[in-house]
C-alpha cells in the first residue's frame, strides 16, 4: 500500500537528519507568504535561501489577478500578450499516490507574459537566474554530491520509474511538475521537473529553464517562450 502524505513527510524529515552531516546540513529559514496567502517553506543552502515548493500564486504582487488559462485561449500570443497560469497535471495516471492530489500539488505553471511581468514573487524574493542554479549546483558538488546533483534535489517519491525518485537529502523537494506545451497543454508529469529562470533571449525568443529528468545531472535548456514552466523562488 502506498504511504499517505503525512507519513511521507515525516519520513522525509527523518531521512533528512540521518543523511545530512554537520558540514552540509542546511538551515531552515522563515516561511514565505505570497499575496494569495499561500505559505512556502524555505531552506538555506550555502549562501542562498530557496523556497522548498513551487510557486502557487494566482495574483500578481500588485493585486492584479492572473488569468487562468482555458482551452479556448492562446497560451501565448505575440500580438495580444496575456498573462496566464494553469495548474500542473495532477491526474496521477501512474498511481504513484494513494490519495487524490490537490490541484496545486505541483504548483502553478506560467506563460511567458506572466514570467516576464516581474510581479510574481513576494517582496524580497525573485525568479532565479541560471547562474543562481549553477551556484546551487556547485554547493552540492562541493559537499560530496558530484554527478548526483539532480538526484539530490529530486523528491524521494512521486517520480515515474523511468525517471527515478531522488534522495532529497536537503529537503529541496523537487517534484516532477512537467511543463506546458506550445498549445497550452500541461504535460510531462511525473517524468520531468521544469523551472523557469530569469534569463531570456529576446532575439531567439527563448528562455533558459532548469530540468531534472532521468539523469543525475541538472540540465540547462533554452526553451521557446511559447512553452510554460513552474517557478522556484530565491531570496534577494
Amino acid at each position: 500500500m502506498k504511504k499517505s502524505f503525512a507519513y511521507i513527510w515525516l519520513l522525509s524529515i527523518v531521512l533528512f537528519f540521518v543523511q545530512c552531516g554537520p558540514d552540509d546540513a542546511p538551515t531552515v529559514s522563515d516561511v514565505v507568504i505570497d499575496i494569495d496567502g499561500n505559505t512556502y517553506g524555505t531552506i538555506k543552502l550555502g549562501n542562498q535561501i530557496w523556497t522548498t515548493e513551487n510557486l502557487k500564486v494566482t495574483t500578481f504582487n500588485d493585486g492584479t489577478p492572473i488569468t487562468e488559462w482555458t482551452l479556448v485561449n492562446d497560451w501565448f500570443s505575440f500580438s495580444v500578450p496575456i498573462p496566464y497560469f494553469q495548474w500542473a497535471d495532477t491526474n496521477d495516471l501512474n498511481n504513484l499516490f494513494d490519495e487524490e492530489l490537490p490541484e496545486d500539488f505541483y504548483g502553478a505553471m506560467y506563460n511567458e507574459t506572466a514570467l516576464r511581468s516581474g510581479k510574481l514573487a513576494p517582496e524580497g524574493w525573485r525568479i532565479p537566474t541560471e547562474q543562481d542554479f549553477k551556484i546551487l549546483e556547485a554547493f552540492l558538488t562541493n559537499n560530496g554530491h558530484a554527478n548526483k546533483e539532480a538526484t539530490v534535489l529530486k523528491s524521494f517519491s512521486g517520480w515515474s520509474s523511468s525517471s527515478g525518485n531522488g534522495s532529497d537529502i536537503y529537503g529541496f523537494n523537487g517534484l516532477p511538475n512537467g511543463y506546458v506545451a506550445v498549445g497550452g497543454t500541461a504535460t510531462g508529469v511525473p517524468t520531468i521537473a521544469t523551472w523557469a529562470t530569469a534569463d531570456v533571449n529576446s532575439v531567439e525568443n527563448t528562455r533558459r529553464v532548469v530540468n531534472l529528468f532521468n539523469e543525475d545531472n541538472i540540465l540547462y535548456v533554452s526553451n521557446s517562450i511559447l512553452l510554460g514552466a513552474g517557478v522556484r523562488l530565491i531570496k534577494e
